[in-house]
């Protein structure tokens, strides 16, 4: 009882200079909100509005994202993969293409020529992040570590399938569901995972499906990829930050997967291939 009516007590000595210091903060909140808006999506040669109320933009190349990176100024985007890629392809990965996941914004229209396809970012968006600074970025507790064998921590549970070596890229298919998810910050995913380097300088590229109403605001399953080059103190989730060079119109990173997997029934997969490119240095294609 003590500690509520101090709380009190503060909270009505401090309400009136509120009102004024909030109202500055919000200004400058929405603000920065506003920035990143501007920042995030780009200039559309065309709309799409999705089936699930989201909008695609049709964003010409020469806009695209990437170059808002400074070692991509003078960069020429590379439209076909290069090198022996010829032999990664849904034979090898022994896949029906009915199984293969589609996505259904393309009922409402496609993107005209020399333009991709990107999920346009909301306020909403932003405003489920913890902040403005940490939007596209994972969660500390999202990222997995190594726990004590005594541990109780729980916070992270996952299963994975580890191979170490040294590797020019890999392939998988991946299953994909619809996992219940019982708390906003709570996710699933299912992902191919490539690292390198120790944890407090990890490199990695991940792609895959993710369940995640903490960043999307509902319980579908969506495309995603992310990478970080430093332990995850940078990088970020899909075009949130500059860093991954997507070019094909069929699919948006963030957006709704069309169909799920149902037990005993059909079944759906995302055949996924990640390699080293011949023709840029350092560059892994997806």
């Amino acid at each position: 009882m003590i500690n509520q009516m101090v709380v009190t007590f503060v909270l009505g000595i401090l309400i009136i200079p509120a009102i004024v210091i909030n109202g500055e903060f919000s200004d400058t909140h929405d603000a920065k909100i506003d920035l990143l808006l501007k920042k995030l999506n780009k200039p559309a040669v065309k709309s799409i509005k999705s089936p699930y109320g989201g909008i695609i933009d049709c964003v010409h190349m020469k806009n695209h994202p990437i170059y808002d990176h400074p070692l991509f100024k003078n960069h020429t985007i590379q439209m076909k993969p290069s090198g022996d890629h010829d032999k990664w392809n849904n034979d090898t990965l022994n896949i029906d293409d009915e199984s293969i996941v589609t996505q259904l914004w393309t009922i409402n229209g496609k993107c005209p020529q020399n333009t991709i396809p990107i999920r346009r970012t909301t306020r909403e968006d932003i405003l489920r992040a913890e902040s403005i600074e940490s939007y596209g970025k994972k969660y500390p507790n999202n990222i997995p570590r190594r726990k004590p064998a005594n541990s109780t921590n729980e916070i992270h549970e996952y299963a994975t399938l580890r191979v170490n070596g040294i590797f020019r890229g890999a392939e998988a298919v991946i299953n994909v569901w619809k996992p219940y998810v019982q708390m906003p910050r709570e996710f699933s995913l299912a992902q191919m995972w490539l690292e390198a380097g120790p944890p407090s300088n990890l490199n990695t590229i991940e792609f895959g499906w993710q369940v995640y109403p903490g960043r999307y605001g509902d319980d579908n399953a969506r495309f995603f990829v992310y990478w970080t080059a430093d332990g995850y103190r940078s990088g970020c989730y899909n075009l949130d930050c500059p860093g991954f060079v997507p070019v094909n119109q069929a699919y948006v990173l963030g957006e709704p997967i069309g169909h799920v997997s149902t037990l005993g029934g059909q079944q759906y997969e995302i055949p996924t291939t990640i390699w080293k490119a011949n023709i840029i240095q350092n560059s892994f294609r997806i």
